[in-house]
């Protein structure tokens, strides 16, 4: 039976001369555009970009490193995103923020006793954000606004806080001017959830 199998082989090999390099083609067209497609993926959809700092501990530590999604076509409340600072660190690097976004352009905002409250573009009452997130309770809610007078953002303006509040430089404070046109990227959610891997992958090479 064996005998004839191979002999089989022989027969269509004879017949076909060229089917393993045909085979051998294809397989080669199939690996380029493989490549192609991972390369677009990767350097047009998705960029990496390194956490730096501890601003947003527990979510993201110092070092972690992720892919950010620069083909985004709208912002959602609670995305992690990219902000362009338009300012450049000792070394000459452009300076980059990843932080949370809290409001859109509409949005009402106020914080008391360590607690957020949101009025989203559209809707009469004040709802208090759950974040469960947050590694510990902070005490710079005073940098944001009062139930009395509270923070309305205008158009473009959006208003993002790093989850370890206690220490994270954003709106509250000296970026308060940066809008919507300042951001570059929304950190894609499967990266934070393989960032580990990642994160070892980027350090090994």
């Amino acid at each position: 039976m064996e005998e004839n199998e191979n002999y089989g082989e022989l027969i269509q090999r004879r017949r076909d001369p060229n089917g393993e390099m045909r085979s051998t083609a294809r397989f080669l067209l199939v690996l380029l555009a493989i490549m192609f497609c991972v390369t677009i993926l990767f350097t047009q959809i998705f960029n990496g970009v390194v956490v730096i700092g501890d601003s947003m501990k527990n979510t993201l530590y110092d070092g972690d490193y992720l892919y950010m999604n620069v083909s985004y076509t709208r912002l959602e409340r609670g995305d992690i995103i990219v902000i362009d600072t338009h300012e450049k660190t000792a070394a000459g690097i452009e300076k980059y923020l990843i932080k949370r976004l809290i409001g859109l352009p509409g949005d009402s905002l106020y914080a008391e006793d360590g607690k957020l409250y949101r009025k989203e573009a559209g809707k009469e009452d004040f709802t208090l954000l759950t974040e469960n997130y947050l590694p510990e309770e902070w005490d710079r809610n005073n940098e944001i606004a009062s139930k009395a007078h509270p923070l309305i953002l205008q158009e473009n303006e959006i208003f993002f806080m790093g989850d370890n509040r206690n220490i994270s430089e954003d709106s509250r404070g000296k970026y308060r001017n940066l809008t919507s046109e300042d951001v570059v990227g929304i950190v894609a959610p499967w990266s934070i959830a393989c960032k580990g891997f990642l994160t070892a992958l980027f350090n090994i090479f």
